[in-house]
């Protein structure tokens, strides 16, 4: 049975991957795979890794249908949502905030999107590279769990989210400023004593 599940969620992760929904699916496999290898090393509890999840995937599918021109990309830790991306005005811009305020279960919201035209494909690839740069360095550094962090990155601007002390919080951004191509470092942590 376990064999038949397995190559189950192994089909719709190759079909959302050409699809490029990898995203939703990734949320999918967590919520059907409650011991899968992401929800296994992640800090938080099973039903707060699904929950977060549920969140992100509400949320960008209500924005992806109100709002089909902007490309916004949503995280979710903890029940706090990181909105980043590019929207066309103030008005999209808001009114994906609004959206994200709507989907129950998010505690707060942080409204990174840019007024400017949406990013390139190089752009997007060059981000995702250097979110897998810092998540290295982050697993090197001492007395940090790199799992407690979440690392987003939009336009050379890099994210970290989670919950750690403030000395774990400096460190973090210490390494992910020394990133080569990040142009910025936000922290949005949660601290711990």
């Amino acid at each position: 049975m376990l064999h038949k599940i397995k190559l189950i969620l192994i089909s719709i992760l190759v079909i959302a991957l050409i699809n490029g929904c990898a995203a939703v699916i990734i949320g999918t496999v967590a919520v059907v795979g409650g011991t899968a290898a992401y929800v296994a090393t992640d800090p938080r509890k099973t039903g707060t890794v699904v929950d977060d999840n549920t969140i992100a995937v509400k949320v960008s599918n209500k924005i992806s249908s109100d709002y089909p021109d902007a490309n916004i990309y949503v995280t979710c830790y903890n029940g706090v949502v990181l909105l980043t991306g590019q929207a066309a005005n103030n008005n999209t811009k808001d009114g994906v905030l609004f959206t994200a305020k709507t989907v129950p279960g998010v505690r707060q919201i942080y409204n990174y999107v840019d007024i400017r035209l949406p990013q390139s494909i190089t752009s997007r690839t060059e981000d995702s590279y250097t979110t897998t740069q810092v998540k290295s360095k982050l697993i090197g550094l001492e007395n940090v769990d790199s799992n407690d962090i979440k690392v987003v990155t939009t336009t050379s601007v890099v994210y970290l989210l989670g919950v750690v002390t403030k000395k774990q919080s400096h460190a973090a951004a210490k390494v992910a400023a020394s990133t080569g191509g990040v142009k910025k470092v936000v922290t949005l942590f949660e601290y711990t004593k």
